[in-house]
């Protein structure tokens, strides 16, 4: 009968342990995920932001762009699922001129995908997750 109790307490012991764990595992991974929004781009940063990774995605957007905002948390879902694998970044249209002149970015949101520093996808519009994934997910 003791031997009993000493098994459940030994079991109990070893499922608490595995329950902190996972835990904390949950934990660092929502902290680092949370601790990468999309880079901030400008038209002086834009060409080392676009070399600094092999795939790098650029959503140029404004603040008064309602599709814009529509494609924001999409845009930050992917960065924190992506992360190490894709670097995104946002390009304010309104901020930054020489960029979307370079690239004649009439409409937006347009996302620009860079592999290895050159232009290998463009999109225009907003458009839903299921969608956007596999288009960036073609060039890894």
């Amino acid at each position: 009968m003791e031997e009993d109790d000493e098994d459940e307490e030994e079991l109990e012991r070893i499922r608490l342990d595995k329950l902190k764990a996972m835990i904390q595992s949950r934990q660092n991974t929502s902290t680092t995920q949370e601790a990468a929004p999309p880079l901030i781009v400008t038209d002086s940063t834009f060409n080392d932001i676009i070399k600094k990774g092999s795939l790098v995605v650029i959503d140029c957007w404004a603040s008064w762009c309602a599709p814009c905002r529509m494609l924001e948390p999409i845009i930050e879902e992917l960065t924190k699922d992506y992360i190490g694998k894709i670097i995104f970044g946002k390009l304010n249209v309104d901020e930054n001129h020489d960029v979307p002149t370079k690239y004649q970015i009439l409409s937006i949101p347009t996302i620009m995908v860079f592999k290895n520093g050159q232009l290998v996808d463009r999109m225009t519009g907003v458009m839903p997750r299921k969608i956007l994934e596999p288009r960036l997910t073609q060039h890894l």
